[in-house]
């Protein structure tokens, strides 16, 4: 029988409800058993992600502007405006022209979120472009491992010892940003989810 997320879990986590969490429990139980992201250890390390990137799970769009962005051609943001156009979005807020338009891709319509990039804040969306993120980053491999083992994760340079919750924390921010509340939500997942 798969494992369900309800809206109560994700208040558990996040500290209270608030008025997304009906949406994206009925969206996560739809889509992320499609990722393989099915036992309580990989809700448990996904959901403590997705509350700190939506601010405990109030919004699926970056409050920023979106204007430190502009210019930054690692983020395919080559065009005037493209910064505040392809602000964060969806769960794990997706950023840039590039990843706009890699997610369109995979969805068969390669201009969809080029044209429309308010969509990845449906929950739908969402929860689909995090799910796609998280298999591509094969982050399942990490979720499944004990908390205390030591994993190898490069970053900035250098190969660091990290442990499963700050492997997935730099995969997803690229840095170890809001460590402190990632691991808090993460142990809060487990005390409710495992």
């Amino acid at each position: 029988m798969a494992f369900i997320i309800t809206e109560n879990h994700l208040a558990a986590i996040a500290g209270k409800p608030t008025p997304l969490m009906d949406e994206l429990a009925d969206w996560i139980n739809k889509i992320c058993p499609g990722y393989d992201i099915d036992t309580p250890h990989e809700y448990a390390h996904f959901l403590a992600q997705a509350c700190h990137e939506t601010d405990h799970f109030r919004t699926l769009q970056e409050y920023a502007s979106g204007k430190a962005y502009e210019g930054r051609k690692d983020l395919g943001n080559t065009r005037p405006g493209d910064g505040v156009r392809f602000k964060g979005r969806g769960i794990f807020q997706t950023t840039g022209r590039a990843n706009y338009l890699q997610l369109g891709l995979k969805k068969g319509q390669d201009d969809l979120f080029i044209n429309s990039p308010e969509l990845l804040e449906k929950p739908e969306y969402a929860v689909w472009s995090a799910c796609e993120f998280w298999a591509s980053r094969q982050l399942n491999d990490q979720a499944n491992q004990a908390d205390n083992d030591v994993l190898k994760k490069k970053y900035k340079g250098a190969v660091h010892d990290v442990f499963p919750v700050e492997f997935i924390s730099i995969s997803i921010n690229g840095g170890l940003n809001g460590i402190d509340e990632r691991k808090k939500f993460y142990a809060l997942a487990k005390s409710v989810l495992v």
